[in-house]
């Protein structure tokens, strides 16, 4: 009989539809003992147009999650920089890093 005891699955809510969210929630797709349920206050998706940049770390990160991630971003329009830039404002240090 414990073949037939039913699974249950483990509900999981994501708040926010963002980034960080949509990444989690591709990430936690293929198990199936997941119910994952995203919450988001925007009424629509939509693009914003702002630029992100991802660090080595960050894209290795995102190769791990999505193995076919570099060919996902080429399709998106990302742009490979080969150079690392360091911007100061202020008091604030941005890293620009490829």
């Amino acid at each position: 009989m414990a073949g037939n005891t039913p699974v249950r699955r483990l509900r999981i809510a994501i708040t926010g539809g963002g980034l960080a969210g949509a990444t989690l929630a591709n990430a936690l797709f293929d198990q199936s003992h997941l119910d994952i349920h995203i919450f988001e206050s925007a009424p629509e998706f939509s693009e914003r147009g702002a630029a992100v940049s991802l660090a080595v770390n960050a894209q290795r990160a995102l190769a791990e999650i999505t193995p076919t991630a570099n060919e996902i971003l080429y399709k998106a329009g990302a742009v490979p920089m080969n150079s690392t830039r360091v911007v100061i404002v202020r008091t604030f240090i941005v890293f620009l890093l490829s």
